[in-house]
């Protein structure tokens, strides 16, 4: 393995960088490859996959020289702006993976930032921007609290109760998803009791008591009558008055509607004389793996109009369609380099055996990068969601996504389908084992024996 293909299989988040640092005679190539890796937020969307920091930590325990990596670590930590959300919550995991296995330097670090952002806080009063020093105090305690346990608990808890009662611009409903983790961590009824004991001699822990318990009593969500499924007929006068769809009404519509509306709505599609109008309404089934119920041929006029929302919109929906017309469609719009990505869609919706090697060469044409410009995350979706049109395709279209991605949710699925198939090789289920994503790891450990 060459550096280049180490540093991309680490931005992949692969198991096989762990294998080449096993296995290499000559490791120390990688030093600063993986350095780069502790550096960067290497997930590819942190909100689904979270962070990749202990996937990077174990690759750095191979070089048994901690203050290489550290050093830097802790000095991008204190210098990080405030807006870098997601690279905050890296280096908060990762200082804490060093800090767990011992390095003070860590732990000062992590303590360090919690003090600077708890008086950010404190004395911060109404702005219209972002608070993303909220979010960042949050997911710090959020480290804190799982690396010390109990104690750790309540020293937040004595500081974010007299933060509550402080400053009224913060309460409860601002740190949910800590109160969600600590309770997981500790156990609901075991953190009640300690909370509710501990509140009797401290006011700031009464007050985070007091948050802790309104949000485990708020009320469920009622379903309202606005929030029922709409009708062909409510779409339609949506786009009249407001000129658009709401996401809301686009969703529940695609869900919940019956088969008979949605033919509906294609007939009014139809019938629509304004373009944009058409548009709005195509949209429905724009995002949906059904295929449109009424004439392809329309669609695929649409897809040639002038008008660039019903052109797109069109192209999105013929990305589901089954049938001859847009079969040959696609052939023709590849052959003749035009819109190829929706192209490729078309014809892994309508594969054919013979489409296998063309679709292939077209899909390791496509540039795999942070910034998806070339749509490489939403082709991947589109192979793993083609099983829904019962379309099965060949296991090699699951093990490009294993070879490419850097979506270790869609990797994930390309794992077990692969597995279900039975076509994982022994290297990859080895690979698997030390996988960024930790489904993977177990997945592969549950069903596959070491060797």
């Amino acid at each position: 393995m060459n550096k280049k293909d180490f540093k991309r299989y680490m931005q992949q988040g692969l198991g096989r960088c762990v294998c080449e640092l096993k296995n290499t005679e000559n490791i120390t190539k990688y030093k600063d490859i993986v350095l780069w890796g502790c550096l960067h937020n290497l997930s590819y969307d942190t909100q689904c996959e979270g962070t990749r920091a202990y996937y990077v930590y174990e690759l750095t325990t191979f070089f048994n020289d901690d203050d290489y990596f550290l050093v830097p670590i802790i000095k991008a930590f204190e210098n990080i702006p405030r807006r870098a959300d997601h690279t905050f919550s890296h280096f908060c995991e990762l200082l804490g993976c060093f800090a767990e296995k011992g390095s003070a330097d860590a732990k000062n670090a992590l303590h360090k930032k919690y003090g600077e952002l708890l008086s950010a806080l404190t004395n911060k009063r109404r702005s219209s921007s972002y608070d993303f020093e909220r979010d960042n105090f949050e997911q710090i305690c959020i480290t804190i609290s799982s690396m010390e346990g109990k104690d750790a608990i309540l020293r937040i808890a004595e500081d974010m109760g007299r933060l509550f009662r402080e400053n009224p611009r913060y309460n409860g409903s601002d740190f949910d998803w800590f109160f969600s983790c600590i309770g997981q961590e500790t156990g609901k009824r075991k953190l009640d009791a300690l909370l509710r004991s501990e509140s009797k001699k401290s006011q700031n822990i009464l007050s985070f008591y007091e948050n802790y318990i309104k949000l485990q009593e708020a009320p469920k969500q009622i379903v309202r009558e606005s929030e029922m499924t709409p009708s062909a007929c409510d779409l339609e006068n949506e786009v009249s008055s407001a000129g658009k769809l709401s996401a809301a009404s686009r969703v529940r519509f695609t869900r919940n509607a019956s088969a008979d509306e949605k033919l509906i709505l294609a007939e009014r599609i139809i019938s629509e004389p304004d373009d944009y109008a058409k548009a709005e309404l195509l949209s429905v089934f724009a995002h949906s793996s059904e295929s449109f119920p009424l004439s392809h041929g329309a669609i695929i006029e649409y897809s040639r109009s002038s008008c660039e929302k019903l052109r797109d919109n069109a192209f999105e929906v013929l990305t589901s369609c089954q049938s001859e017309e847009v079969y040959s469609y696609a052939r023709r719009l590849l052959y003749g380099r035009e819109c190829v990505n929706y192209a490729v869609k078309m014809l892994l919706s309508n594969y054919k055996k013979e489409d296998k090697q063309l679709l292939l060469d077209e899909l390791y044409k496509i540039p795999v990068d942070y910034s998806n410009e070339s749509d490489w995350h939403s082709i991947g979706m589109h192979i793993l969601g083609v099983k829904d049109q019962k379309v099965k395709l060949p296991g090699e279209f699951l093990c490009y996504i294993y070879e490419t991605t850097l979506c270790s949710c869609c990797r994930e699925y390309a794992v077990t389908e692969l597995s279900k198939r039975r076509l994982l090789t022994k290297e990859m289920i080895e690979e698997c084992r030390y996988d960024s994503n930790h489904s993977i790891s177990e997945y592969v450990d549950r069903y596959y024996l070491e060797r």
